[in-house]
């Protein structure tokens, strides 16, 4: 099966259009190399996503402002009802797969990469807007030796920088010790005493302010996976939170970003109501806005119905494992999730309201099977 198909020498790529604007854009440093991934409306995906036939393709033409980068989009063709697996990028395990998907969405390299523990999720669900922020992918390891897929990655990559997140016990000094010597410039670790912490650290090193915040529970990894590619989309930070209390390293992030408009997402039941009061009483000017489902899938919908105003090319991943989602949070793309084995009822509903043409699908048949990635409903 292959990984994925050709890249545009154009540049361009397809355009999903925010329902906000970009919160804020990063600085010029962080522009990707050319061809190594595009700004479209706010989101950020590999011009290796280009894969459309011209009769259903949505163009868009990037300009490199002062500032930052803009495009300029056509409007998307009209959705067809045949929804078609158009490709599937893995690799022989988890860490191959955010390889596969770096190497697509960044052909030409990335002066910035963003490095995360593929087994444990808690530190990793904040790198996906991070990477984004950035202009770079993100690159699981594991707790030992850098497997020769990701080290033959980092040295085609070639970054300047590795952004490391996490502290010592979940991406080990050894690791980093490894990753220094791919790096033409410096690693750099972004850390806190937990999983709240570090999020908040990644949320306020890397975004000096931000309109929107995205905030989602940091007990388990679905809903944090969609809420950090809307994140990416949008320029926003994602900070975590318990169930019923928001933690003291979050307050204090949401109070230093003091953004108009917090999206909280999840429902009630892995983010209490007393955490949206606790939000309003913090930002008594922030709309604080709560997108949910009836479970994971739905929630994942949710989000992309109200990030993005149409979703004809969205990524397509396990709901029931974090690191190949995560790997494709990062390019700020549509993201939906689904079954091993068929695709739950609220997906294939979302493939529906979004004028779903064609997807992507993240990680081997193992974690995605064909039927699901084929959208054969769940019975």
């Amino acid at each position: 099966m292959p990984a994925g198909r050709g890249v545009s020498s154009a540049g361009t790529g397809p355009c999903w259009p925010t329902r906000r604007r970009l919160a804020q854009p990063p600085p010029p440093r962080r522009v990707p190399r050319p061809g190594a991934g595009g700004l479209c409306h706010g989101g950020r995906v590999g011009a290796a996503l280009v894969r459309r036939a011209a009769a259903s393709a949505v163009a868009c033409t990037l300009t490199l402002g002062a500032l930052a980068a803009t495009a300029v989009c056509a409007p998307p063709a009209h959705a067809v009802q045949t929804v078609t697996p158009s490709v599937r990028w893995w690799g022989a395990d988890r860490y191959a797969t955010a390889t596969a998907v770096s190497r697509e969405a960044f052909p030409q390299g990335a002066r910035d990469v963003v490095v995360v523990s593929g087994a444990r999720f808690p530190d990793a669900l904040a790198a996906a807007p991070l990477a984004a922020q950035l202009g770079g992918p993100v690159i699981t390891v594991p707790a030992g030796p850098l497997p020769a897929v990701v080290r033959t990655e980092l040295e085609r990559l070639s970054p300047a920088v590795v952004h490391v997140v996490g502290g010592s016990s979940v991406v080990g000094d050894d690791v980093v010790a490894q990753l220094a010597p791919l790096a033409s410039d410096r690693v750099v670790r972004l850390q806190g005493a937990d999983r709240y912490e570090t999020a908040a650290s990644v949320a306020t090193t890397a975004f000096s302010s931000a309109s929107e915040v995205v905030l989602a529970s940091g007990q388990d990894f679905p809903d944090a996976l969609a809420a950090g590619s809307a994140g990416a989309a949008l320029g926003s930070p994602l900070l975590l939170t318990e169930r019923g209390a928001l933690p003291g390293p979050t307050r204090a992030a949401l109070a230093a970003l003091a953004p108009s408009r917090v999206t909280l997402v999840g429902g009630p039941a892995v983010v209490t109501p007393a955490v949206q009061q606790q939000v309003r009483a913090l930002l008594p000017g922030a709309a604080v806005v709560r997108l949910s489902g009836d479970d994971r899938y739905g929630t994942a919908a949710a989000v992309a119905r109200d990030t993005w105003e149409s979703v004809p090319s969205p990524l397509l991943a396990s709901g029931e494992g974090f690191p190949d989602a995560l790997a494709g949070a990062a390019l700020g793309a549509p993201l939906l999730l689904t079954r091993r084995d068929c695709l739950p009822a609220a997906t294939a509903k979302a493939y529906a309201d979004l004028g779903v043409q064609d997807v992507t699908g993240l990680g081997g048949a193992a974690v995605l099977s064909d039927a699901a990635l084929a959208g054969t409903p769940c019975r």
